[in-house]
């Protein structure tokens, strides 16, 4: 497991909640988290400030990074072209 933080790459949160306010942060990742999406959005998800995220509706991501690391990473490509860097939730589950 590479735990190593990836250099001159930051990642903006906005999570979204049905029943609380919104929650922004910034934080680093790492190789293992961009392995997929999965992975991605279980990191996230395990360092939200609210005990439970069971009313967690989207989750809207900004990657802060030039584009040699957008291209070297596919996690980080698909989550902006594919998704547009945003996760909407339902019942605590991702809606694809």
């Amino acid at each position: 497991m590479d735990t190593t933080m990836i250099k001159n790459l930051k990642l903006e949160v906005i999570a979204t909640y049905e029943d609380s306010e919104q929650e922004i942060f910034q934080t680093k990742l790492t190789k293992e988290v961009l392995k997929n999406e999965t992975s991605l959005l279980n990191f996230i998800r395990s360092i939200l400030d609210y005990a439970t995220d069971s009313d967690l509706s989207k989750l809207s991501f900004c990657f802060i990074c030039k584009d040699d690391l957008l291209k070297k990473y596919k996690t980080i490509e698909e989550s902006i072209y594919k998704r547009q860097g945003k996760y909407f939730f339902q019942d605590n589950q991702l809606i694809n």
